[in-house]
């Protein structure tokens, strides 16, 4: 009868031992399919993305908002006109008198921009424009690689989970026997209270993967929009087979750098307040010169002779105020800028070589990782079947082996998501695709 036990006992390992054989061989699989899951895609999510987002979409009026400043700038001032009407005429006795007899005084004015003012006003207002569009173009190229990463890191989590879902049912199995095994004092208490203290990690980190699930299904849900989707979990669809084929050895590090300069929209958004202050400065030494106001000015009897017509012109003296402050504040916010144009090209070539070192590395990591050390675990997973039924291991002996290689599959994974993160990190600091998405 003991006998009998042992070996349900060491067939329940050995089924469970099996299973970690096969999910070393097959990549972890997603979660099932059920009501509830809603299928995603690469190119669907980012189509959903450019229509729904609400980040987005407020940022198309900025720039709808900024294109319209560039009219109000183009328009001419409105001309201005007065009129003066005496309000009791003693001669006649009449109050507003607007006969031949009483006196209207009648006078308007235009107001004429000198020294290229309007067009200066104009050019400011076109390059706010581009600095609203490029600023666009810096939200949208954050968000896109936010949704990636998202799409990736949730891809990866929900292999991890099943990873976690099928050992755990296969633990709680065991378990069950171990217990009942126990009960006719076949096996020690120390070996039941073993396999308990293994499963109860397995699904205290099976919740920590869950809860991290959560947060990016929460974080996919306020990038797409998406309605359909709050009560729902995203299955993502990537193509697992193309992961492989992306290598950032034909990517130079001085050609994703000079990418990265002619193609970040934080350096364009520099370059256009430089040259949005170097316009505005030429505003300024304009404002220095007085404007012209041309008028013409009628009064029926209150000049030297009835029926005056006079041509009027008023021009201020720069005497006292020159626009000395505001052309000093210009030069030094010039200054300034440049400034912060070498400190963004700086910054951006500092973002490209951290992003690609860190691809170049994990990679390689990678590259080596997943020649040598699976096939090794593969081997030697192999042989633990045996070993269970040959009662040649025990309790302890296993479990540790379980640890390690629960540690080996789950850094396989990780390693897999670092690689794809690191592509798309490197995408995002050079401002461009230099790679293709992954698993598109």
């Amino acid at each position: 009868m003991r006998r009998r036990f042992y070996n349900l006992f060491y067939k329940a390992i050995s089924i469970f031992t099996f299973f970690l054989l096969l999910s070393s061989i097959c990549y972890p699989k997603l979660l099932q399919d059920n009501n509830d899951s809603v299928k995603i895609n690469l190119p669907w999510a980012e189509k959903k993305f450019l229509q729904n987002n609400l980040q987005l979409l407020a940022a198309k009026y900025n720039i709808n908002a900024a294109r319209a400043s560039i009219i109000q700038a183009e328009l001419w001032s409105n001309p201005n006109i007065s009129i003066g009407q005496n309000v009791y005429n003693k001669f006649t006795g009449k109050y507003f008198d607007f006969t031949k007899n009483g006196n209207t005084d009648i006078q308007i004015q235009q107001l004429i921009l000198l020294a290229g003012k309007r067009n200066d006003q104009v050019k400011i207002a076109e390059i706010n424009s581009n600095i609203a569009e490029d600023s666009f173009y810096d939200l949208l190229r954050t968000l896109k690689s936010e949704l990636r990463t998202d799409l990736y890191d949730l891809y990866f989590l929900q292999a991890s989970l099943y990873f976690y879902d099928e050992t755990i049912l296969s633990v709680k199995k065991t378990v069950d026997a171990s217990e009942k095994i126990y009960e006719s004092h076949s096996i020690l208490l120390s070996e039941v209270l073993r396999l308990k203290s293994l499963l109860f990690t397995l699904e205290s980190e099976r919740l920590s993967i869950r809860t991290q699930i959560s947060g990016i299904e929460n974080d996919l849900n306020i990038l797409l929009a998406d309605s359909t989707g709050i009560n729902s979990y995203y299955i993502p669809q990537i193509n697992v087979q193309s992961f492989d084929s992306l290598d950032i050895k034909n990517i130079s590090l001085n050609d994703a750098i000079q990418t990265a300069y002619e193609s970040r929209p934080d350096i364009k958004i520099a370059g256009l307040n430089l040259k949005s202050e170097e316009t505005n400065l030429a505003l300024q030494k304009a404002l220095a010169i007085p404007d012209v106001t041309l008028g013409g000015s009628y009064s029926r009897h209150g000049s030297y002779v009835p029926d005056y017509l006079a041509l009027t012109l008023s021009i201020d003296l720069p005497v006292f105020n020159r626009n000395q402050g505001n052309i000093s504040v210009s030069e030094n916010n010039i200054e300034a800028d440049k400034v912060l144009l070498n400190k963004a090209k700086h910054s951006v070539k500092k973002d490209v070589v951290s992003a690609y070192d860190k691809a170049f590395e994990t990679n390689k990591l990678y590259r080596n990782f997943d020649n040598k050390f699976t096939g090794e675990y593969k081997k030697l997973a192999s042989g633990m079947i045996a070993n269970y039924e040959n009662r040649n291991m025990t309790i302890i002996e296993f479990t540790d082996f379980y640890d390690s290689y629960k540690t080996s599959v789950l850094q396989t994974i990780q390693l897999q998501n670092s690689r794809i993160d690191s592509f798309e990190n490197l995408n995002f600091a050079a401002g461009k695709d230099l790679l293709p998405p992954a698993g598109d």
